[in-house]
């Protein structure tokens, strides 16, 4: 990554809505998120836009064009111990429309009565991210992008990396002993041939898993057995529906993961 594009999208209830003040406030705290990249010698670009009644996944997404991103990396929230449903809306919507990667950096919420008083946090951190990898699969055609992905991401610190692949409970066959031992033996193969082909591009450990029941658990599950740093996992299965970008299972392990989670979108024309 050679330059961040740091973009915020202000909604403006009509015109003149929002005071020249309040519109130097937006963009002097945007500067002073740029001074820190800055000393890491990154370019910085910064953007504000004031639209009236702007949706910002939308305004996320024209941005990301714009500026020719190759990717967007976004907050996302959790829930609190209340069990209130927390998760930013944004950075859902977002998903559902992007045709770019997308970098989810899964925030908590404390657990403070007040509202006001609650402050989010990383469980993980970012800079750590490569170290522990989950890759979880249905060897759909994205989870076979996502793995081209992940061969080009390991780096020196990567230390781990396991591959897992779920026989879901829907699939058909699974609650026959005899089909579900095909389907192991079949998928075996193939966990096999890609830890084979990963071992080309690291040194580190390298794992792979099959187990039996609902994909989203067995993600979050593995992810907490191995002390995963980074999910990273394509935004469609095989049954995903055409007009949705996002499906149930990665809905789903985003709404309840803790680390963050780079996701793949499916290749469109």
């Amino acid at each position: 990554t050679r330059k961040f594009t740091l973009f915020t999208s202000v909604s403006v209830p009509y015109p003149g809505g929002v005071s020249e003040s309040s519109e130097q406030q937006y963009r002097d705290r945007m500067e002073e998120y740029a001074q820190k990249l800055n000393s890491a010698d990154f370019e910085i670009d910064t953007e504000v836009r004031f639209n009236i009644n702007a949706y910002a996944p939308t305004e996320i997404l024209n941005a990301a064009e714009d500026h020719g991103a190759d990717y967007i990396i976004i907050a996302n929230r959790g829930h609190s111990k209340y069990r209130e449903l927390l998760l930013g809306s944004t950075a859902t919507e977002l998903l559902q429309r992007c045709s770019l990667p997308v970098y989810l950096i899964n925030l908590t919420v404390s657990d403070d009565e007040k509202l006001e008083d609650r402050s989010y946090r990383c469980i993980k951190a970012c800079k750590d991210s490569l170290q522990r990898i989950l890759y979880p699969t249905d060897f759909s055609d994205t989870a076979n992008r996502t793995f081209d992905v992940l061969c080009d991401l390991v780096a020196e610190q990567t230390q781990q990396i396991s591959l897992l692949h779920v026989q879901a409970s829907g699939r058909k066959g699974v609650d026959d002993p005899d089909q579900l031992e095909k389907f192991n033996r079949e998928d075996s193969v193939q966990l096999k041939e890609l830890k084979e082909r990963l071992a080309e591009f690291t040194s580190a450990t390298i794992e792979w898993r099959i187990q039996q029941g609902s994909p989203t658990q067995h993600i979050l599950d593995t992810a907490d057995d191995m002390d995963a740093s980074m999910i990273l996992m394509g935004s469609q299965g095989r049954g995903y529906v055409s007009d949705l970008f996002i499906g149930g299972v990665s809905l789903q392990v985003i709404r309840k993961a803790h680390i963050p989670i780079l996701t793949i979108p499916a290749q469109r024309e």
